[in-house]
């Protein structure tokens, strides 16, 4: 028996306006036959007007439709509710800074509307916290979840979104407790042409590097000191490269679903920007503690140094080399 019912478009709503959403923003215009009406919405409304445009200039709608633009605060979860049912979204694809993850999260647990980010969340005010990483925030959240019947798809980002998703596929191809050892090498073997820069929010950028660095070592955490720990390897396309032991967000999720005594994470610096990292932080220019100038402004350093580096969204049209 045959029926011509269709499943029901659902309205997309994304967050965020940088230059992750503005790729994400193209992608579902390209799939609208199948999506419902599609939604951004961000802190500065002129930025999503902005990605609204580009989408239409460069014809990305695969039917005519049109990218309806919203201010909103992400970190007011009763806002983003509200906007949720206004819009009637059904998938939210948050995509702004990784701060405001939870409290888009609660906006989606409380209206129903399944929820999608690329890395896991953080508190501004804490760095490298107590792993499992997820266990702090999003773990916490999963009865929740279910209860309510939501959709959470966490970490859906190259990395860790498609690296988990490797590592599983190779884990499952192997016998079983075969696999003793799981190391990521993450390597950017490109050149965007400035002094100095960071490819992504340079806030999430350095807060990575500025705490413990966590791994998975003999079926228990390990902490040690960014840099401390170095590896050269001959890789793929890119060739010999350098990269230290870093912490970052699959360890903290693979070392919960695998059976592996050993997952490490490897991170590629050349030795201009960890001299550049180095003075910034030995200068305390990297902290996200407050401090207050002589003439009474109290400053976070950290996003001091976020306003003067390059937009990471205005780097791409120069950059050359394999990234």
């Amino acid at each position: 028996m045959t029926t011509n019912a269709q499943t029901p478009k659902r309205n997309v709503l994304i967050i965020g306006a940088g230059g992750v959403a503005q790729v994400v923003a193209h992608k579902c215009a390209m799939h609208n036959d199948v999506l419902g009406e599609l939604h951004i919405a961000s802190r500065t409304k002129d930025k999503c007007d902005a990605i609204a445009a580009s989408v239409e200039e460069k014809g990305s709608f695969k039917q005519p439709a049109v990218l309806h633009t919203h201010a909103v605060d992400a970190m007011d979860s009763a806002a983003v509710a509200e906007l949720i049912k206004e819009t009637g979204t059904q998938i939210v694809i948050n995509v702004g800074s990784a701060f405001v993850n939870m409290t888009v999260l609660e906006a989606c647990i409380n209206t129903g509307a399944a929820y999608i980010d690329p890395a896991i969340h953080e508190d501004p005010r804490k760095i490298c916290e107590t792993p499992p990483w997820y266990g702090n925030y999003e773990w916490k959240r999963k009865e929740r979840c279910e209860q309510n019947n939501i959709t959470a798809i966490l970490g859906a980002g190259f990395d860790p979104g498609v690296v988990n998703a490797y590592a599983r596929a190779a884990y499952d191809m192997m016998d079983k407790g075969s696999v003793t050892d799981i190391d990521i090498i993450d390597i950017n073997a490109g050149s965007h042409g400035k002094y100095f820069a960071t490819n992504f929010d340079p806030e999430i950028n350095f807060r990575e590097f500025t705490g413990t660095v966590y791994s998975w070592q003999n079926s228990q955490w390990q902490s040690n000191k960014m840099f401390e720990v170095k590896r050269t390897d001959d890789l793929p396309v890119v060739g010999e490269q350098n990269s230290y032991l870093s912490g970052h967000d699959e360890i903290h999720s693979l070392s919960a679903n695998l059976d592996v005594p050993n997952i490490r994470f490897w991170m590629g610096f050349g030795d201009h920007y960890i001299n550049v990292f180095t003075v910034l932080q030995n200068l305390g220019l990297l902290s996200e503690q407050p401090v207050v100038t002589a003439d009474g402004q109290e400053v976070v350093p950290l996003k001091v140094v976020k306003a003067v580096l390059p937009d990471p969204s205005s780097l791409a049209p120069n950059y050359t080399g394999k990234t």
